[in-house]
């Protein structure tokens, strides 16, 4: 609790002045969100939420309501909170309003009817179908919840405005219910795009969702008017042509920032080489001792593994799929381990090594441990989300691409304007479509590849990219405007995947 302590030192005196009991809007602030869930209710479970309580007391004062948000069972409810605290319930449409109501009455005997948390969609995996909520279906619930115990209760719409994921922190679910003890529990990535079939878009456009549940809202409240959708503007084609190859890279790598790049005598998990999100390259090379073809075993990792070599063989495989050895025919080994997200809820029962991301545990060649690992921290060395500029991985990049240059490309441009985006007639009206070529093909996979692609815009709306056709990868941005530089990682990509082919990432913050 020293982080969590340290963080809300800083954060929580910053509130004070805007509680009602200061004169300001808080009436009341939520502490936790859905810890009911997390098991063993038991008595260490409960010591965490003692000690937020006093944490929040203690920059907050005796005089502000403390709220707690579970899902609506009276277990979840009695795991989530603790005396001192309101407990609220959260859920989405359909069913019988009144009996999830009637579990916060009976965790709570007296006090406001409250749905701190009522679902307008729901969020996105890779590889799954997309989670939609019917419009008519919600709007219907959300009536339900005003009407109830005569237009008493209180409701906050969890998600009202869909929203992106950017860089690595899209986080994933991890599938604890199947799991045992000794398995590998598997870990399910969620989407860059967190639209949410939310009421407003990923890009804060109106939608159908939004208009049945504005008519719903007008009979109980005053409803002003509506802005028009932005405009999303048409950039064209940009030609990707190959920069790097990852072997390439990691040769330069040492050049530009050596302290990417941590040498150890076994290979070490992300987070203890300081990097959380990404990917790290791990490298080494099989003694002579060991006969080839050698048979390569990783004992954990988290959570997407690409063994290679430079004859480029490139071996694929993630912590969702059965267990798998690598026969592999040179002496240089290297190992991409990419995250999927780290898990948003977890297990006790589960050890730590779980939660983690690279290479975690051994590495065996025809069941040897191979030792005198390098590892480059390849997302440390990249540009992050729009608001974790890097000066240093900035210049670095730019100075890798001024000896690297390209001609320029000048597409033409026209705008267009539409909502969620419900066609491939519509994303054509307001994307600028990226085109790969050149692609490195090794024996047995694509080696992983840095692409570029030069291009003189006037980027003055929103406007998508459309990655159509591609493979897996992270897509990020290098935008410049006279003196101004802005960097940044759009977050990933992974069409192949799904659920929708025709992917697209937003392109909002360098307007």
């Amino acid at each position: 609790m020293s982080e969590v302590r340290k963080w809300y030192s800083k954060l929580l005196p910053s509130l004070k002045p805007y509680l009602y009991s200061s004169g300001g809007p808080i009436i009341a602030v939520q502490v936790e969100n859905e810890y009911g869930s997390n098991k063993p209710c038991d008595a260490g479970h409960f010591d965490y939420l003692v000690q937020l309580k006093e944490i929040y007391r203690e920059h907050l004062g005796d005089d502000i309501v403390l709220l707690t948000v579970d899902g609506d069972s009276y277990k979840l409810a009695q795991c989530g909170n603790i005396d001192g605290m309101y407990s609220t319930v959260n859920f989405g449409s359909g069913g019988d309003i009144s009996s999830k109501f009637m579990v916060q009455r009976k965790k709570e005997p007296r006090g406001p009817f409250v749905c701190s948390a009522f679902f307008s969609g729901w969020l996105d995996h890779w590889g799954h179908k997309f989670a939609k909520t019917g419009a008519e279906h919600l709007a219907g619930g959300l009536k339900d919840v005003l009407e109830f115990n005569g237009k008493t209760a209180s409701v906050s719409m969890y998600m009202f405005h869909g929203g992106t994921n950017f860089a690595y922190m899209q986080g994933g679910r991890g599938d604890w219910n199947n799991a045992t003890t000794t398995a590998y529990p598997r870990l399910w990535g969620k989407m860059t795009s967190y639209d949410y079939d939310a009421p407003l878009s990923e890009a804060g456009d109106t939608t159908w969702k939004y208009q049945l549940l504005r008519d719903v809202i007008s009979n109980y409240s005053k409803i002003h008017e509506v802005p028009e959708n932005t405009t999303k503007q048409h950039v064209g084609p940009v030609l990707l042509e190959k920069f790097i190859d990852i072997f390439d890279m990691v040769k330069l790598l040492p050049q530009y920032d050596p302290e990417c790049v941590v040498e150890s005598e076994f290979p070490l998990p992300m987070e203890q080489m300081g990097q959380n999100h990404g990917i790290v390259v791990y490298q080494t090379t099989i003694p002579d001792a060991v006969s080839l073809p050698a048979n390569i075993d990783i004992e954990l990792y988290g959570d997407r593994v690409y063994v290679m070599t430079e004859d480029g063989d490139v071996q694929i495989s993630s912590r969702n799929r059965p267990y798998k050895t690598f026969p592999v025919n040179q002496r240089k080994l290297y190992i991409l381990v990419e995250d999927n997200g780290h898990s948003n809820t977890g297990h006790v029962r589960y050890s730590y090594k779980y939660y983690q991301k690279g290479i975690i545990g051994n590495v065996t060649a025809n069941s040897q441990i191979l030792s005198g690992w390098t590892a480059f921290l390849i997302s440390n060395c990249m540009p992050r989300g729009p608001y974790e500029r890097n000066l240093k991985v900035s210049s670095m990049w730019r100075e890798l691409f001024s000896k690297h240059g390209q001609k320029k490309t000048k597409p033409g441009q026209n705008k267009s304007k539409y909502g969620r985006r419900e066609s491939k007639q519509e994303e054509d009206e307001g994307t600028v479509s990226l085109t790969k070529r050149s692609v490195q093909r090794g024996e047995k996979g694509f080696i992983p590849t840095f692409y570029r692609g030069d291009a003189s815009l006037m980027i003055e709306n929103d406007t998508y990219v459309d990655t159509q056709g591609w493979g897996k990868g992270i897509l990020t941005v290098l935008y410049d405007s006279g003196d101004h530089h802005e960097d940044v990682n759009l977050g990933r990509y992974w069409p192949l995947a799904g659920p929708r082919r025709d992917s697209s990432l937003l392109v909002q913050v360098l307007t």
